[in-house]
């Protein structure tokens, strides 16, 4: 590679955005400092400053970039991160969702005019060719190979609870009980496909706004709101021993339908799971992961079902359930979040402490339940635990692909610096949830993310990149008819009216 790069090395300089990038050196720099660039980070970034203005699908970044080793596309969102850290400007590179990303600088050799395009680059001799920053690309990433990571997502799979239309019986379990079984089932599909948690199931269909009884019509809300690719719609009809499941798998402006016949639920639900293993054209191994038990009790339903719009009876039945179920931390964890919303933290820190011990080493449900008490503390302003319980909850989540937690960890924690004044590593912390909200493509979180990342750049001075990100929000909200956050919008939109367009950087 040295002798590689010293035959180029007039040509190894060049200007990005007030920058001085090196890449013989691996530096970029400015008046101010000179920052080293990871090997990975800057084949990505040469390769899309030279595509400027174009959007690079994520499938082409990982082939050209990566393609001497096995990863996932969450390579190319830290990658993503670390550049638009490097130039402290988030804009510098655009993302667009489901399509790819877009450099918005212009990339000039040093003291020479800006490179235009590769057809141009190879007319001139002073511009490295194309072919010869993908061969610098290449080398690279033989002598600097990436480590594997976490799940590279190629369908994400959002299980509707299941309407029941058994007409006899204790059959109110089937609602959120059945929509676990088949989740459960679901976890036998490869690591490429998410398939979202039944905990997650209730809030997301509470923000798009779906009511209980449901219509095929009202899934496409689900769609703008999650961001997921396949819906899977079913409801029961029958008696027992004869029992007949409707299904519909929605996609993108498609919808397959059809009916299964079976003796037990259990088994209409295995076959679904192998119908969709088969539409996606995935196969699915045997699975030993267990539903939650407490989906299956129609108390347990009845609190998730009105945790969203109505606290105070979500509590009720929460603590009913307790009663009856004293050693559930998934209970416990969710009437938590209720009593600190209710403002009852006490009872909320009695609980988790409660959990604590209860928890038995399951990650997951540690790295909940420090996230819990970082909220609690946080509304106590008591910083120092704040800080440390959610450094702590996201040690605990680092190796473990639950996105979603993750992104809620770092949103939490970049909130928190926030409000005490620590503006740097509150951005730095809300850039890392707004990574992990794009690794699962969940428009709410994105954008409800990006909002509060542009309040903290604005507070920070910089209402150029602020405002861009803002405006990024705004537009995505409004197309894909985000409801849940309108009143968010709204609240930043006038606040940050307040601010000239000169103050701070620009």
């Amino acid at each position: 590679m040295t002798k590689f790069a010293d035959s180029y090395s007039v040509l190894m300089k060049y200007q990005i955005d007030g920058f001085t990038l090196d890449t013989k050196e691996r530096t970029l720099a400015n008046q101010a400092n000179c920052q080293h660039i990871r090997p990975k980070t800057l084949a990505l970034l040469l390769y899309l400053a030279e595509r400027a203005g174009q959007v690079i699908s994520k499938q082409e970044l990982l082939e050209a970039v990566w393609d001497d080793v096995n990863v996932d596309d969450g390579v190319i969102f830290q990658s993503v991160r670390e550049v638009r850290q490097l130039f402290s400007n988030q804009s510098i590179i655009q993302n667009h969702p489901r399509k790819g990303y877009e450099f918005t600088a212009q990339l000039k050799a040093l003291n020479q005019d800006k490179i235009s395009n590769p057809n141009q680059s190879a007319q001139k001799n002073v511009w490295l060719p194309a072919t010869l920053i993908l061969l610098l690309i290449s080398l690279v990433a033989i002598l600097y190979p990436s480590p594997n990571k976490e799940a590279r997502f190629e369908h994400s799979i959002l299980v509707l609870p299941i309407k029941n239309r058994v007409p006899y019986g204790e059959n109110d379990w089937i609602y959120l009980g059945a929509m676990e079984q088949m989740i459960a089932k679901l976890k036998g599909l490869p690591s490429s496909v998410l398939v979202y948690q039944g905990t997650q199931v209730p809030r997301l269909i509470h923000m798009a706004g779906l009511e209980r009884e449901f219509t095929s019509s009202d899934v496409a809300k689900v769609f703008n709101v999650t961001g997921a690719s396949l819906i899977v719609e079913t409801e029961i009809h029958g008696n027992a021993s004869d029992y007949k499941l409707v299904y519909k798998f929605h996609v993108s402006n498609d919808v397959k339908q059809g009916v299964i016949l079976d003796t037990s639920i259990n088994n209409a639900l295995t076959t679904l799971s192998a119908k969709l293993a088969e539409f996606i054209q995935h196969p699915l191994q045997r699975n030993e992961d267990l539903p939650k038990n407490e989906f299956s009790n129609a108390l347990f339903a009845q609190a998730m079902i009105s945790y969203e719009s109505d606290w105070q009876t979500s509590i009720s039945f929460f603590e009913s359930y307790l009663a009856l179920n004293p050693e559930s931390v998934t209970a416990m964890i969710y009437l938590s979040k209720l009593y600190i919303w209710s403002d009852r933290l006490e009872q909320a820190s009695q609980l988790m402490d409660r959990a604590s011990q209860l928890a038995n080493g399951k990650v997951q449900e540690l790295a909940h339940i420090s996230l819990i008490k970082g909220r609690i503390a946080t509304k106590q302003k008591k910083w120092q635990r704040a800080n440390h319980l959610y450094q702590e909850a996201a040690d605990l989540i680092e190796q473990d692909p639950d996105w979603f937690l993750k992104a809620s960890i770092a949103e939490a924690q970049g909130l928190s610096f926030l409000e005490q004044g620590l503006l740097d590593a509150s951005s730095k912390a809300l850039e890392s949830a707004l990574a992990h909200y794009q690794i699962i493509q969940t428009p709410i979180g994105i954008n409800s993310t990006r909002l509060h990342l542009a309040n903290t750049l604005f507070k920070k001075g910089d209402t150029g990149t602020g405002r861009n990100l803002f405006q990024q929000a705004k537009e995505d909200i409004q197309n894909t008819r985000l409801e849940f956050l309108y009143s968010m919008l709204t609240e930043y939109e006038s606040q940050f009216a307040s601010y000239r367009p000169n103050q701070g950087k620009t």
